[in-house]
This record gives C-alpha cells, sequence and structure tokens, in this order.
C-alpha cells in the first residue's frame, strides 16, 4: 500500500467520480483505476461502487476514510519537514473560512502568505460554521475560521483558538420608527420583517435563539452581512450585524438604536484537529492568522464606538 494510492481514493470519494480525480492528481484515469483497485486487493474490501455516472463510498470505505485521511496529512506533513530544512519549497494548506473571517482577517493575511511562500498551494473555501466544522473533522480542510457559539461543540478531536470579537448590534434603516425610540425592547420586534443569514451560519443561529421563528417576518436571507447592511439601508426590513460591518462601511443610512438587553457578542476562532500534528505550512498560517488577529483588534479598539441611533 502506498500514500498515493490512498490519495487517488480520497480524491476519488471527494469528487464522485474517477475522471475528476484523476485530473485533480495529474495521472490518467486507467492508471488512478488500477491502482485504486489494486488498494482493494491489499486490504481485501471493496472500497469504491462503480456506477455508470461516476463512484461511491463503500460501507467499508467510509469507516477507513478518517484513517485514510490521517495517514495523508501525516504523510504531507513528514514531506513539508524534511522539505523546510532547507525553507518551505512546497505544501499544501486548505482553509474553510466564515464570511466575517473572509471580509476581516483574510484581505491581509492571504496576500502576504501567499508572497512569502509562492510555492506552497494555497486554497480558501467559504462556507458556513457548521460546513466548515464538519470539513475540518473529517479532514478535508486543514484548518477552519468559524464562529464559536460559546458551546462545547468544538471538542472531542478539534481544538479552537479565539481571534477577534465584536458586538451584534440591532440595525435598521433611519427612517424606521424604531430608529427614534429611546429603548428598544424584545417586544417591540414582533412582527418586523427580519433580514437574516441563511442557515447554517452563526448569525442565523443567534438570530433563531434570541427570537423564536415563529416571531421572525423573514423576507431576506444571505450568506453576506453586507448585503445584509444594504437591505437595511433600503428599508427592506431590520437585522442583527456584527457592529464592524458599519464600521467598515460607513453605513450612513443605518442606526443603531439602544436595546433593552445586552448585545450578544461574536466571536471568530480558528479550529483544527488535535490527532494531527499541523504540517509546516499550516503553523506558517496559523501564526500569521495569530499575527493579523492581533493587529487587527489593536486597532479596532481606538476606534471610536458608534453611537446608538448615528
Amino acid at each position: 500500500m502506498r500514500s498515493e494510492q490512498l490519495r487517488y481514493l480520497e480524491a476519488a470519494i471527494r469528487h464522485g467520480s474517477l475522471r475528476k480525480a484523476a485530473q485533480e492528481v495529474g495521472v490518467g484515469q486507467p492508471t488512478l483505476s488500477q491502482q485504486i483497485r489494486r488498494l482493494e486487493e491489499d486490504l481485501n474490501v471493496v472500497l469504491l461502487i462503480r456506477r455508470a455516472n461516476g463512484v461511491l463510498p463503500s460501507a467499508e470505505a467510509r469507516i477507513l476514510l478518517p484513517h485514510i485521511r490521517q495517514a495523508l496529512q501525516a504523510d504531507r506533513a513528514l514531506r513539508e519537514e524534511a522539505g523546510l530544512i532547507n525553507g518551505l519549497r512546497s505544501g499544501t494548506v486548505r482553509l474553510g473560512a466564515v464570511t466575517t473571517a473572509s471580509q476581516i482577517l483574510l484581505p491581509r493575511v492571504v496576500p502576504s502568505y501567499r508572497s512569502s511562500f509562492p510555492n506552497v498551494r494555497f486554497s480558501v473555501r467559504e462556507s458556513g460554521s457548521q460546513a466548515v466544522r464538519d470539513s475540518v473533522t473529517s479532514g478535508e480542510l486543514d484548518l477552519g475560521l468559524v464562529v464559536d457559539r460559546g458551546d462545547p461543540a468544538v471538542g472531542g478531536n478539534l481544538t479552537a483558538t479565539d481571534l477577534i470579537t465584536d458586538d451584534i448590534v440591532l440595525c435598521v434603516s433611519r427612517r424606521h420608527p424604531l430608529a427614534t425610540k429611546p429603548t428598544v425592547r424584545i417586544e417591540d420586534l414582533e412582527g418586523q420583517p427580519w433580514v437574516v443569514s441563511a442557515h447554517g451560519y452563526a448569525l442565523r443561529e443567534l438570530v433563531d435563539t434570541i427570537f423564536t421563528p415563529p416571531q421572525q417576518d423573514i423576507v431576506y436571507e444571505t450568506t453576506n452581512p453586507h448585503s445584509s447592511l444594504l437591505m437595511v439601508a433600503a428599508g427592506v426590513g431590520i437585522a442583527m450585524l456584527p457592529r464592524y460591518t458599519l464600521h467598515d462601511h460607513h453605513a450612513d443610512e443605518i442606526a443603531i438604536p439602544l436595546t433593552d438587553w445586552a448585545p450578544p457578542r461574536l466571536t471568530v476562532c480558528m479550529i483544527r484537529r488535535t490527532d494531527t500534528q499541523p504540517a509546516p505550512s499550516v503553523r506558517k498560517l496559523i501564526q500569521a492568522l495569530l499575527e493579523v488577529s492581533a493587529e487587527w483588534s489593536r486597532n479596532y479598539s481606538r476606534k471610536p464606538p458608534l453611537s446608538p441611533s448615528s
């Protein structure tokens, strides 16, 4: 059994296609198929269910897949550690990130990292927190930037490091009646039209927790907080958004009324698996994320706070 065979199998399972897997790993489809069959013979199990329109992992393959990905990670780390002796000459980093992290941290991190390590293959997949968690847990991603929900969900084989924190504030159009209300109560929000994040995103979980779905008249769903801001400014509905969104976009048409509840906090954290040692290329990215998040937090704390209804 060779590491190439494991890599071919993992790619075939991930793509659900021998053709796409062969394109990714840079070999011909007959070669890839033959090597996977040899792996099946070596392990004495059927690993792929071959169909006319693609392939599916067998029950045995699903059981073995976490171990396969762990073995591939160990092989990659070994090769990168050897390469690190003479500088980081190669490597691969697969990062998953929520929109908040993409907008605040990654525009600063990605260009600098790629400039410093041009030979490292770097890719980012933007998604909701739960999807990123699942992909880091399964080994599809090396590192994840997710919103901490304040629960023990990050545990088991995942470890988390807090990076940045911000308030979640009520945002309404300046023309909205709530904009001039001395204090907004939760009861005042019943029946209001809402602009919310899609399911699977932390902001949506937050709104659903504080304001039960039957009380929400959801008129607009999005995966981007800046789209939410535009809809609120246009009077489409009200929204709960990170305070940084208004700082960055000078939202002159948005008001933040006083509320009778303390603003919830949104924390972006970095997650990775605890049962694998990060490869050198991943360790360099971790260092860059820690440095940039610390710098952002220092600068953000110096900005004057947005006053209510301003």
